[in-house]
C-alpha cells in the first residue's frame, strides 16, 4: 500500500469536489501554500497533525483520506487528543510503555513523548499503533469515540 501515493490523490480529488483552491485551503489550516502543492505532487506525507487537520476541513476519516478505507462519508468530531488516546489504549491493553516498545520496535523516547504529549507519531508510525490497537487512525487521534 502507497499512502503518499493514495494521500496525494484523495487530496486532490476533495480539493476539486469541493471547488477550493490550494490557497483557500492553506489559509484555512494554517499552513504554507507551498505544502499543500507538495502534497499534491506526492513530494512528502503530510505530519499527523496536519493529516487531521485536512480531514477535519473537509470533513472526513483521517483513513479515508489516507486510503486505508473507502468510505469517507461519516461526520467526524474535530480532533481529539492523542495522548490522551493513546494512554487509554495502553492502560485497556494492560500494556506498560515499555512493553509497548519492545513489541513494535519503537524508541522508548519516541513512545515517552507521545505518552506525556510532547509530540505526535508520523504518520506511518500512526498506522503502525491503530494496527497494533486493532482500531482506526480516527480513533487513536479522537476523532471518534
Amino acid at each position: 500500500m502507497d499512502i503518499l501515493s493514495n494521500f496525494g490523490e484523495t487530496f486532490s480529488e476533495l480539493i476539486f469536489d469541493n471547488k477550493t483552491t490550494p490557497e483557500k485551503l492553506a489559509q484555512a489550516i494554517g499552513i504554507d501554500r507551498s505544502v499543500i502543492y507538495r502534497y499534491l505532487r506526492k513530494q512528502c506525507l503530510p505530519s499527523l497533525s496536519n493529516v487531521a487537520a485536512v480531514a477535519d476541513y473537509f470533513g472526513c476519516s483521517v483513513d479515508f483520506l489516507l486510503g486505508l478505507t473507502d468510505n469517507g462519508d461519516k461526520v467526524y468530531s474535530a480532533s481529539g487528543n492523542f495522548a490522551q488516546r493513546f494512554r487509554q489504549l495502553l492502560e485497556n491493553k494492560n500494556l506498560t510503555r515499555y512493553a509497548f516498545c519492545k513489541s513494535n520496535s519503537f524508541a522508548e523516547q519516541s513512545v515517552d513523548d507521545w505518552y506525556h504529549g510532547k509530540r505526535m507519531p508520523n504518520v506511518q508510525n500512526a498506522i503502525l499503533i491503530a494496527k497494533f490497537f486493532d482500531c482506526s487512525l480516527d480513533f487513536l487521534l479522537g476523532r471518534e469515540s
